[in-house]
């Protein structure tokens, strides 16, 4: 075979994948994520008040994700057709040889978190496929995976922000879910929480058995990207699967949010704190929905935590420095409280001076949030379930210490 023809034989067998996907898909390199293109345009953010679903294991809705306003969105971008795999994650790591540090929070027996460094995106502890979205993997390492891309194609890569998100999730909807309001059609186009699924805590347990499930999937664990069916844009798992970062820093409602589309960032563009959307094959339908909103550490990692990415719109260029705010689990690890810290809130927490703002400084607000969950900056699992009242007072008595909220404890 002439040099030629060998050569040009070479150069399509390259682009046969770009060639072959369909006019509305577009992928800028082999390896890169298939990209839809979204169009610009309006809509109101957020649930009216009235709108609100209820959380099944509180009884009570969550209230982050209001005032509900308009934002316009006036420059098209494109988004992942699907979340980041498991094998496109693994094509980045390979090239760059980046590492990724630190302990993911996993879900083991007992309806418990377990934190641990030998869970991560390669193995999570259960079989996932490498069409699986990659999880395990944090703001920092999803940033860092968007700036390969940049390197790689000469585009803007990025991950949407939390409006642009919003937008692309509801695709033309204005109901809590993006194919309506009927939770019982979810497994047509989630994969969220059903029978089989791991429990997040005994809460989640107790609702399952109290409350049941709409329908059933067929994956009480991480499906393969794209088994369900996409929203009005074409795009898959955009609700459940699971949890998508997203460019913004994490506030707790929207009294002040932008209104155009773009990132919203704290004053110097510094957060510790940043934001998930959409839900995962561990989250119930209602905490899956194109509003639920939640914060997490920019550090944290979980095995029900991924992303998807984002190219080019006005928004290009609004993402934070890459500077990582790394928890440091080994602080204290030989004392009691630094033994339950790491074992039980070191994946999804702040270690120091980052937790400040998070609780209330004195003994009994710290108890309790620890007790029964929840706080104003982020969501906490209630560990009211797994750990003694002796434990709990250890664990309140660390986090005083370690942020100076007690100088009699030093």
């Amino acid at each position: 075979m002439p040099i030629a023809t060998r050569c040009i034989l070479l150069v399509l067998t390259a682009l046969a994948p770009l060639l072959s996907l369909p006019s509305d898909i577009a992928r800028d390199c082999p390896q890169c994520p298939e990209l839809v293109m979204i169009p610009a345009g309006e809509f109101l953010m957020g649930t009216a008040a009235e709108n609100r679903l209820i959380d099944p294991r509180t009884g009570k809705p969550a209230t982050n994700d209001g005032p509900q306003h308009k934002v316009t969105i006036s420059t098209p971008f494109a988004l992942g057709r699907y979340e980041v795999t498991v094998a496109e994650y693994a094509r980045f790591v390979n090239a760059t040889g980046y590492a990724n540090a630190g302990a993911c929070m996993g879900f083991g027996g007992d309806n418990r978190f377990v934190s641990s460094k030998d869970i991560n995106w390669r193995d999570i502890g259960q079989i996932q496929s490498d069409t699986a979205p990659v999880v395990c993997v944090s703001y920092y390492d999803a940033v860092a995976y968007a700036e390969w891309l940049t390197d790689v194609t000469g585009e803007t890569y990025r991950l949407p922000t939390e409006a642009e998100w919003e937008y692309a999730a509801r695709a033309g909807s204005t109901s809590s879910y993006h194919w309506g309001a009927d939770a019982a059609d979810a497994c047509e186009y989630a994969n969220v929480r059903t029978v089989g699924a791991q429990s997040i805590s005994q809460r989640q347990a107790d609702s399952d058995v109290a409350d049941g499930f709409p329908c059933d999937d067929g994956h009480p664990a991480a499906a393969a990207v794209g088994s369900f069916r996409p929203n009005a844009f074409g795009l898959h798992d955009m609700q459940g699967n699971a949890w998508e970062w997203v460019a913004d820093c994490n506030h707790k409602n929207y009294e002040g949010a932008p209104t155009d589309g773009s990132a919203w960032l704290d004053a110097r563009g510094e957060c510790a704190f940043g934001m998930i959307r959409g839900g995962s094959f561990l989250n119930r339908v209602e905490r899956s929905s194109t509003t639920v909103r939640v914060g997490r550490p920019r550090s944290g990692r979980g095995t029900n935590m991924g992303f998807r990415i984002a190219r080019g719109g006005k928004s290009a260029g609004t993402e934070q420095p890459m500077q990582q705010f790394i928890v440091d689990t080994d602080v204290d690890a030989d004392t009691p409280g630094g033994q339950l810290f790491n074992d039980h809130c070191a994946a999804c927490h702040q270690q120091r001076g980052n937790l400040r703002g998070v609780y209330g400084k004195d003994f009994d607000a710290i108890a309790n949030t620890i007790r029964s969950g929840g706080n104003n900056i982020m969501s906490m699992p209630a560990f009211g379930d797994t750990l003694s009242d002796d434990d709990i007072a250890i664990l309140t008595r660390y986090l005083r210490r370690v942020n100076g909220w007690d100088q009699s404890l030093h």
